[in-house]
């Protein structure tokens, strides 16, 4: 997802892309390719980039443990900027040299689609816990030999 900034009149430009989840560098989770509209916005002394991008990735639910396929989406704007009166102390802040005439999508558009994956993963909203899963019953441990004299010292203080 590289956009050629040479030669570009002011004004907005549109862009879609669509590249391989495993080109982009997303692990195998991700299932097809990332689609990624570009809205750029040039102006004479910075370009402007807000990008929606989304893929289709297969996580495992938290409560059920059945596999499901979800659509994981994104939105983030970008500025790249020739003036380096600053210095580029935000994350999607960047300063240009002269000879730049390259933007490169690739690396925001994968760190954005990792960090939108929902920290809580279920397949459906009102999934519920199986109810073949084994309880663990509250069973006396067995006691290691070690904590033998602690015990007897509690069991002293119960009576």
């Amino acid at each position: 997802m590289k956009i050629n900034i040479s030669g570009l009149s002011e004004g907005i430009l549109v862009y879609d892309f669509v590249k391989p989840a495993i080109e982009l560098g997303l692990d195998q989770n991700f299932l097809g390719k990332v689609h990624a509209h570009v809205t750029l916005e040039k102006s004479a002394h910075q370009i402007t980039v807000m990008v929606n991008a989304s893929v289709k990735g297969l996580f495992v639910c938290d409560r059920c443990t059945d596999e499901f396929e979800e659509e994981v989406k994104t939105s983030f704007t970008s500025v790249y900027t020739w003036n380096n009166d600053g210095e580029a102390d935000d994350d999607d802040f960047y300063i240009l040299r002269k000879e730049d005439n390259i933007i490169d999508l690739d690396g925001s558009v994968k760190e954005y689609l990792l960090i939108s994956i929902p920290l809580k993963l279920l397949c459906k909203k009102n999934c519920t816990i199986p109810d073949s899963v084994n309880v663990i019953e509250d069973v006396d441990p067995v006691a290691d030999p070690r904590w033998e004299k602690l015990q007897k010292l509690i069991r002293t203080e119960k009576n």
